[in-house]
Order: structure tokens, then C-alpha cells, then sequence
């Protein structure tokens, strides 16, 4: 079965991770029924992505790829037996667990965005689906901005025996083994072969040390990255996406190339729902959230989308924009809207269980996503008949801290 467009094809897009569960009975019907049930289920997530209130990060390119077992029914379904509307699933992390990701099921592929993705997106332990264009070691050199004349929040890295390019500004290097020098940072230039300027804070410059490292496409946000539609925009309005896999052995999806022929495109959260969008209400009332307000703009996409996750787990001394693991309660809470509105309304009974989760383990933390996208399904050709979401646009994430 080649992709397809499924009007009204609802994106079960989590952040770090889909609503899936392994079901007694897959939409293909039962193990008796003679029609192979499906086993896993995916979403592959191409975004520019920026933060609510953080200007000074920028915008990037975003790639998620969440493939794993399949969904068990939510818990509150607005439109039950649609592919629209919102779902709440309430997961208990001991009775009732999140989904299990699927591991490596091989290499995909990501064409179009105007900023490459390079030769594949690969699996890696601890990380999941990361898109590397470099990796190798090398004595690394890190100097802070102080004194150097540069930008400040910026620090200059050498590695021996690197081979940067054009196209790594606005990708990230990940640096391994380096003390005080380990981590992911954004490239926001390169100066030669060997040297790039990464967004960092001020600190001490640590001694130079042999380490290893690894340049990362499709990483997030990125200071500096040119504004929408102009040169050096990583995902343009005029982009499509085309997504294949070359599976690993005994894998559980197979499916064929797929394309996005039309980006959701960008867009400008209205005010009301800037003011929210890190600010989620936990008390049970409706809320809305969108563009097609007061000081909003509405780019053309199929779906408004909002995916919401929340975490019991404690945040303090994490960054801003982390969402740890829960430690008893998770909700993710996923809501499609159709067509050109612009709005996508949240209905009480989907947010009294937030307040009812909230209630039994406080949240520490809400991870909220605006998305204007376009979207295609694709299915595995033979068994297992499991199916991957590819969508495609803009996102703008706002973090509440209750």
C-alpha cells in the first residue's frame, strides 16, 4: 500500500513519545479474525520549532521520530470512532505505563527541508532518533566569548582533525568526554574546517582535552537562524518532505516512501493563546488555543494541532525546557482540529482529567505544542499491518510550571 492523505488523520504527536500501548485487538480485528492486527504505531515529526518566550534561542529544525507499540483506547475521546477531535490518556507509570518505544528499526531517510538532514536518521542508545552528518575525536578546544571580541553567549570550538562545513550553522555539536566542556550545543557558525562558534553561557574555559564528537541535523532551535521564508530559513512554506526507511532485520514497519507535498506552514500564535500557551489551566475549564485571534496569523495547513504532556517528576535545576520522566501520573493530551479555522478548543471534560491527575500527583510541569501542519499516513505494504504518521510544518512549545 503506497502513503496516502487522510482528511481528518489524527497526529498522536508527543514530544518524547506517543500514546501507544499493546492492545488486545488492533483495528484490524481480533487474532481469530483472519486480518493481522497491528502491533506498532508511529509518528515522524518534521518541525520548525520555537520556544514560547525565548526569542534569543531562535527557530530550528526539529526532527522526532516516535515509533512504538500500538495505542490502547484513551481515556476521553471527543469524537469516538473519528480521527478528529481531542483524547486524553491518563497513564499510571506503575499499573499502567506509557508506551515502549520500539528501538532501532532502521535507517530513515528525511528529503526536502531546505536545511539538509544529512545521509540518515539512525537510533542511538540513550538518545533514540538523532540525525548525525559527523562524528569522530580529536583534542577539543573550547574558549568563552570574554575577550575574544565574538557575540556574547557564544564560545569558540576547535577539534583536531574536523572537516566542518557551510551547512553546519544551525545544526548542534554534541561533545562527549570533554570535562567541563560535555554537551549539546548550537552551532551558530563556522569559521574554518576545524573551528565553529557554539551558543554557550559564559563560564571558565575548561583545559583542552581529547574527546569525541558528533554534528546533529534537525536538533531544534537555533540563535541567529534567518526568519521565516528568507535565505537560510531551514523549513520554507515551499518545501515538501519525503521520508523512507531501509529497515533493520525482523523490524516492525516497512513502509514506502512517503511525501509531504505541502508544509503546515509559518504561522503567529494569537495573543490570547501567547498568554496561555505557558500558562495551561489545571483546574478543569475549557481553553482555547490558536491563531485565527486578535494579533494572530493563520499560515495555510490541513490540521491545527495541540500536544499536550505533563510530567509529576521534579524539575528543579533542570533546564527550563526539560520535561522529566513522570513518577506516577503522565497525561498526554492530543487535539486535531480540521480545515483553515485556526482554533482548536479544549473541552472540559478533557481538562478535568489534567485536574484530576494533577490532584492525585501534582504536575511539576506542562510541555504544550501549537502545531499548523500538513500530514500523510502510510502503512506497511504486508504484515504487520501498522501504519506511520508523517507531519510536517510549524510548532511553537510553551512550558507552564504550576
Amino acid at each position: 500500500m503506497s502513503a496516502s492523505r487522510i482528511p481528518g488523520l489524527v497526529v498522536l504527536l508527543a514530544l518524547f513519545g506517543c500514546p501507544k500501548d499493546v492492545p488486545d485487538e488492533g483495528p484490524g480485528g481480533s487474532p481469530d479474525s483472519g486480518t493481522p492486527a497491528s502491533t506498532h504505531a508511529g509518528t515522524i515529526s518534521i518541525q520548525d520549532r520555537k520556544l514560547l518566550g525565548a526569542p534569543q534561542l531562535g527557530h530550528g529544525l526539529s526532527v522526532l521520530v516516535d515509533l512504538s507499540t500500538a495505542t490502547r483506547a484513551p481515556d476521553y475521546d471527543e469524537e469516538p470512532g473519528q480521527l478528529t477531535g481531542c483524547k486524553v490518556w491518563v497513564y499510571d507509570v506503575e499499573s499502567d505505563p506509557p508506551p515502549r518505544a520500539a528501538g532501532d528499526v532502521g535507517t530513515l531517510s528525511i528529503e526536502g527541508p531546505s536545511a539538509s538532514l544529512g545521509p540518515g536518521c539512525v537510533f542511538q542508545d540513550g538518545a533514540g532518533y538523532v540525525c548525525p552528518t559527523a562524528a569522530g575525536q580529536g583534542e577539543v578546544v573550547l574558549e568563552h566569548a570574554a575577550g575574544t571580541g565574538a557575540p556574547p553567549n557564544t564560545a569558540r570550538v576547535s577539534i583536531s582533525g574536523a572537516a566542518f562545513g557551510p551547512d553546519d550553522s544551525g545544526r548542534y555539536l554534541q561533545l562527549r568526554g570533554v570535562p567541563g566542556a560535555s554537551g549539546s550545543f548550537p552551532i551558530v557558525a563556522v569559521t574554518s574546517p576545524t573551528e565553529v562558534r557554539i551558543a554557550k553561557a559564559p563560564g571558565t574555559d575548561p583545559a583542552p582535552a581529547a574527546g569525541t564528537y558528533q554534528v546533529l541535523a534537525g536538533a531544534g532551535p537555533v540563535p541567529g537562524t534567518p526568519e521565516d521564508e528568507a535565505p537560510g530559513d531551514p523549513l520554507r512554506d515551499s518545501d515538501h518532505v519525503r521520508v523512507r526507511i531501509t529497515p533493520g532485520s525482523d523490524t516492525p514497519f516497512h513502509f514506502p516512501e512517503t511525501t509531504v507535498e505541502d508544509i503546515g506552514r509559518a504561522f503567529t500564535p494569537d495573543l490570547a493563546t501567547a498568554a496561555q500557551l505557558d500558562h495551561v489551566p489545571l483546574d478543569g475549564r475549557t481553553f482555547r488555543l490558536g491563531c485565527a485571534g486578535e494579533g494572530g496569523v493563520c499560515g495555510a495547513a490541513e490540521f491545527t494541532i495541540i500536544q499536550l504532556q505533563t510530567t509529576d517528576g521534579p524539575t528543579a535545576g533542570l533546564s527550563p525546557y526539560a520535561l522529566p520522566p513522570a513518577k506516577k501520573k503522565q497525561v498526554v493530551l492530543t487535539c486535531v482540529e480540521p480545515g483553515e479555522s485556526g482554533f482548536v478548543d479544549i473541552p472540559a471534560e478533557a481538562s478535568a482529567l489534567l485536574a484530576q491527575a494533577h490532584g492525585a500527583s501534582p504536575i511539576t510541569r506542562v510541555r504544550t505544542a501549537l502545531m499548523r501542519n500538513r500530514a500523510v499516513i502510510t502503512k506497511n505494504p504486508t504484515p504487520p499491518d501498522n501504519t506511520v504518521r508523517v507531519v510536517a510544518g510549524h510548532q511553537i512549545i510553551g512550558f507552564t510550571n504550576p
